[in-house]
């Protein structure tokens, strides 16, 4: 066993394109080599899966970085990484006036270039960024999170505030503001282009909004919006007991609602699990369904 010059791992992404073989070598560097070709050299301290498309993975080397801490001067090994694609070329993104091809390493890291089928948030210098799976960069502006919405296009923002806490907002590609980042959370529905901001613990009685995809305040509500839809406003409250109020925008009717869980599937329908069971619920017909009645 001494004697064997490599360890091959071999990592199987079901049937799309030939499958890659990750090697260590006896100098503990990984490569890539597919049908017998080194795709990506021995030079690497590890190598990421490449995503469900195959299109991009992680390579990374250990470095040496210094302690933040100024009672301890010491220095922390981390991983520095490229995005490579199956040709070997690398991500290249502009920084303000400069370039960066090595991106840190941290514990989203994978998720966050696999997850998405046509975007990649990577982070340099300790802000994060939009690139597409061509490596075409999106957002020239560093946040301290990005990350693609539901809808087409558009990507949710944090910025860290001086108490440590994070406000969100919404921009799109050309990084215009949709949602101002002022908010404790939002969220998307892509089945009518909407988003709900959510004021949360940052405003005592604050009101929650939702926002259309130009950035138009549309709607606003004193108690929780946990989803909104073209024609409804969908509350989750917990006083007295926890439950969901389904508000009609066009009728002001309001149908609480005592489920486990409420999910919303688009042209005003609802799922709705109580208990063990499910129901597929019209938003206009709540009235009708008998076992939604609460003694």
């Amino acid at each position: 066993m001494k004697n064997l010059k490599y360890i091959i791992l071999l990592f199987s992404f079901g049937t799309l394109g030939a499958q890659c073989d990750f090697i260590k070598n006896n100098n503990n560097k990984w490569s890539c080599t597919k049908n017998g070709e080194v795709i990506i050299p021995p030079i690497y301290d590890t190598i990421l899966p490449f995503d469900k498309s195959k299109n991009i993975c992680m390579a990374c080397v250990k470095t040496q970085k210094p302690n933040t801490n100024k009672f301890i001067k010491m220095n922390n090994t981390v991983l520095m990484c490229k995005y490579l694609n199956q040709k070997n070329e690398h991500l290249i993104i502009k920084i303000k006036n400069d370039t960066c091809n090595y991106f840190n390493y941290n514990k989203s890291a994978f998720e966050n270039y696999t997850k998405h089928p046509e975007y990649i948030s990577v982070s340099a210098k300790d802000k994060k960024y939009i690139v597409d799976k061509a490596f075409k960069q999106i957002t020239f502006t560093g946040f301290d999170e990005i990350q693609p919405t539901a809808i087409k296009n558009y990507f949710v923002v944090q910025k860290k505030t001086i108490g440590s806490s994070y406000l969100e907002g919404v921009i799109d590609m050309n990084e215009k503001i949709v949602v101002p980042i002022e908010y404790a959370s939002v969220t998307s529905n892509p089945y009518d282009s909407l988003f709900i901001a959510c004021t949360g613990q940052l405003q005592i009685m604050g009101n929650d909004y939702v926002f259309d995809y130009n950035g138009s305040k549309i709607h606003s509500a004193n108690k929780h919006i946990e989803n909104a839809t073209k024609n409804f406003l969908i509350h989750k409250v917990h006083n007295p007991t926890d439950h969901y109020i389904v508000y009609n925008i066009q009728s002001k009717k309001e149908k609480a609602i005592y489920a486990d869980e409420i999910t919303y599937l688009g042209n005003d329908s609802l799922k709705i699990k109580i208990k063990s069971k499910e129901y597929n619920c019209d938003m206009f017909k709540l009235e009708e369904y008998k076992f939604l009645n609460h003694d």
